[in-house]
């Protein structure tokens, strides 16, 4: 031990803080790099195109394909329906005919989800204000 320390223990003290307040940092700044490398990216896995059901046409049965576009001027993209595709009035879950029973009584808002890669419909929503109109 120095005589410096020897005779200021509280020199003693601050130099052993400041030396665990350095290994802390390293620790903490070591620590934020290997979780910034380790983030995985995004990854789209459902789009969504807000149109109306005058703007499609509901198949009688769920099933075969569903044209949509988001405006009136915009390209229609095709989308196909799968065993998985839900309906929703509001956030109730519905059959098939109840969802077209509802998007028959006006022209409504309807959102269309989808896979991007494969263009499979994934959820028909019609908002609930909408559909009590």
């Amino acid at each position: 031990m120095s005589t410096t320390t020897a005779r200021n223990p509280i020199g003693l003290a601050r130099a052993t803080a400041g030396r665990s307040a350095r290994w802390l940092l390293l620790a903490a700044c070591a620590l934020s790099a290997g979780a910034a490398v380790a983030a995985l990216p995004l990854k789209t896995i459902e789009e969504c195109i807000e149109t109306g059901t005058r703007s499609v046409s509901l198949p009688g049965v769920a099933g075969g394909s569903l044209s949509a576009s988001s405006c009136s001027g915009c390209a229609s993209l095709r989308f196909k329906f799968d065993a998985r595709t839900r309906y929703f009035v509001g956030s109730q879950a519905v059959n098939y005919t109840k969802f077209r029973q509802a998007a028959a009584k006006t022209d409504l808002r309807l959102d269309v989800f989808y896979e991007p890669k494969t263009r499979t419909l994934t959820r028909l929503r019609i908002p609930a204000g909408a559909a009590t109109q």
